[in-house]
């Protein structure tokens, strides 16, 4: 099969499957309260991604973690052992992120939060709980809790994070008219920003360590 014959077939199955999950997604529940365990694993188009802790995003694209050693995840916290026994926090602050059983973790937010999609673009979604007051005629002050999501793409080829909306996804919606003329019944703008996400990544995977 000549190349351009077979790049074509290429665009044409991830049109496909980009169609699929159309149909799939705006059928599905909208909200987030459970969006790690809803998305699914990670599809990494049988890349052999080092399992280990990458201290920057250059260790990331060379497929080199610079942490080897044994550790865990543990309530979006990341913990080494030391001294056989013992295990030690680790500053996510200090690392770009990590590769654990077929998963991608990215270091945001005071968290490692797992890749929902990946492909050239990194999806995730980060949690925090915020805090505040709450005047009450009846029974005073009570402390109230609720639950923030944010949503980001991190772009493997710049390093750089975006919030996920349409205005940060429209300009790697136009490499891709047929991405780009798409247009979902869904009114969720979140939700179609992340259905053509879905389908930006079909046609452009993740690449890493170019040079082997």
């Amino acid at each position: 099969m000549k190349r351009k014959e077979r790049d074509m077939f290429v665009r044409i199955a991830a049109l496909c499957c980009f169609f699929l999950v159309s149909f799939q997604f705006c059928n599905a529940q909208e909200g987030w309260e459970n969006i790690e365990d809803r998305a699914g694993g990670t599809q990494l188009n049988n890349i052999q991604v080092k399992e280990g802790i990458y201290r920057t995003f250059e260790e990331f694209k060379t497929n080199s973690p610079s942490i080897t050693e044994e550790f865990q995840l543990r309530d979006k916290q990341l913990f080494l052992i030391d001294t056989g026994i013992t295990w030690v926090q680790v500053n996510e602050n200090k690392i770009w992120g990590c590769f654990k059983n077929g998963k991608i973790y990215v270091s945001k937010d005071e968290g490692l939060w797992r890749c929902l999609n990946v492909g050239r673009l990194l999806h995730f979604a980060t949690i925090k709980i915020q805090r505040y007051m709450n005047p009450n005629p009846m029974y005073g002050v009570t402390m109230q809790e609720q639950q923030v999501i944010k949503q980001y793409f991190l772009d493997t080829e710049t390093a750089e994070v975006f919030g996920l909306n349409n205005r940060n996804f429209s300009p790697y919606a136009a490499e891709e008219p047929d991405i780009k003329t798409f247009k979902s019944n869904n009114k969720n703008k979140v939700a179609q920003t992340i259905l053509m996400l879905k389908a930006y990544k079909e046609l452009n995977p993740l690449i890493i360590n170019p040079n082997e």
